[in-house]
């Protein structure tokens, strides 16, 4: 009998996308990327209609924050501006952070659910983006990330 009224547990996505990345990395190595980024596109072409059509990719970006918060994918998400070109991204307990950090540190490639959404949404615009440094995992669940986006 089920005590979270039907749904899916976090803990149960988190050890699913644990063990099949695990899994994917053990078979492909170094090609498990092209799933991230292909799982992302996919999943994107899925959703855009939800997030909607907008024209500034900034502005994109935060309606796409605000819609994984919104499926329960993170207790708290802010994206904000640092710079010319740069943002900030801050994720608070995304339900993969515990598989997310158990696969880099043994130098495993994560799902990166929102990343690979996020690449996949900045496509639209022509751009790219590039992480500046490493995620910092938080004590209070917070994952910070900073990234630069680049006009292709």
């Amino acid at each position: 009998m089920s005590d979270n009224n039907g749904c899916v547990k976090p803990r149960f996505v988190d050890l699913l996308m644990y063990g099949v990345y695990y899994a994917i990395y053990d078979l492909i190595k170094k090609d498990t990327w092209k799933i991230v980024w292909k799982s992302g596109e996919i999943v994107f072409d899925i959703i855009k209609d939800e997030i909607g059509v907008i024209d500034d990719p900034f502005k994109a970006l935060k309606r796409l924050a605000g819609w994984l918060k919104e499926m329960g994918y993170v207790e708290y998400i802010e994206v904000r501006k640092i710079g010319e070109n740069k943002i900030e991204y801050i994720m608070k307990n995304p339900i993969i952070a515990s598989s997310a950090k158990k696969l880099i540190e043994s130098e495993r490639i994560p799902p990166h659910i929102s990343t690979s959404l996020m690449f996949a949404l900045l496509k639209q615009f022509n751009m790219k983006a590039e992480m500046i440094g490493n995620p910092i995992f938080m004590s209070d669940g917070r994952i910070i990330e900073k990234w630069r986006l680049i006009q292709k």
